[in-house]
């Protein structure tokens, strides 16, 4: 394929979104210009500034080998080492889950429920690459966030450090709620949620690529959640509250057992109307 990128840049350009075109991918000028300023080790406003530059054969090598592998469906993300969230840049690495766009509405929402409180504490619980409680913490300055996960934190550290928030943030490895001691104000998560027969049939970025531990919630895709809404009462203060992303398709479920463990619940919708967030508020069932 090296041949394909002889000559200038604007030429890698036009081949790299026509190929891109021709298989069906649903951005090929976006994807392309990714893809090329990546393996040019350009910004996209420098990419533009050298538009008529000649490549060289390394250079022609690293676009095709970069464009192979997203012809074989590696997510644009991970090709890059990084995601937008919010605003901010995020460096992201396999297998760990990249970000949503809908994720944004759970931040949004824990920052306007948050604002008020003074020094809220925030557990986030599942953090992955940290954007949650990262994120969280550039809205709102006053707040001590204290992030869990089940793999090694480190990716979720370097991002802390690169938001400099990283003062600000605790780090503790372990499944759900059990790495954590005190009370939070505020305990918010992106749990798994997605059926396990569901599974097989995601698009080949995410089937092939993702961490299926970060996907599947467990024969009908609410294990986590079920276990976040029953013992999260007991990590959080009397008026605490807990957020969780969610299917749209569960919110009837969750909602009912949700109203056991706490006095009141409340959905949020996403960009596209479709139910997205689910806020549960005071503990019915207080350590004593």
């Amino acid at each position: 394929m090296l041949e394909e990128f002889s000559g200038e840049v604007r030429g890698a350009l036009a081949r790299t979104t026509q190929t891109l075109k021709n298989n069906q991918f649903k951005k090929p000028s976006i994807e392309a210009v990714s893809l090329v300023a990546n393996a040019l080790k350009l910004n996209k406003i420098s990419l533009y500034l050298n538009y008529n530059k000649a490549l060289s054969n390394p250079e022609q090598s690293a676009i095709s080998k970069l464009l192979t592998r997203r012809l074989n469906h590696e997510p644009l993300e991970y090709l890059t080492g990084q995601v937008n969230f919010m605003g901010l840049d995020f460096i992201i690495e396999p297998p760990v889950l990249i970000p949503r766009p809908e994720t944004e509405v759970l931040v949004e929402t824990l920052v306007e429920v948050a604002r008020d409180k003074k020094n809220p504490i925030i557990f986030d619980i599942g953090t992955g690459c940290g954007i949650i409680g990262i994120a969280s913490l550039k809205f709102l300055p006053s707040a001590r966030v204290y992030a869990s996960d089940i793999i090694d934190p480190r990716l979720a550290r370097r991002n802390a450090i690169k938001q400099g928030v990283s003062e600000r943030i605790s780090f503790l490895r372990g499944d759900l709620l059990t790495p954590f001691s005190g009370e939070a104000d505020f305990i918010v998560s992106n749990p798994p949620y997605i059926p396990s027969s569901e599974i097989p049939f995601l698009q080949p970025e995410i089937k092939f690529f993702e961490s299926h531990t970060a996907l599947d919630g467990g024969e009908d895709g609410l294990f986590f959640i079920r276990e976040l809404i029953r013992t999260s009462g007991a990590k959080l203060k009397k008026t605490g509250m807990l957020l969780l992303e969610i299917s749209p398709e569960q919110a009837n479920t969750i909602k009912k057992e949700a109203l056991k463990h706490f006095e009141s619940v409340d959905f949020i919708k996403d960009f596209f109307g479709r139910t997205r967030v689910f806020l549960a508020k005071y503990p019915k069932f207080i350590k004593s």
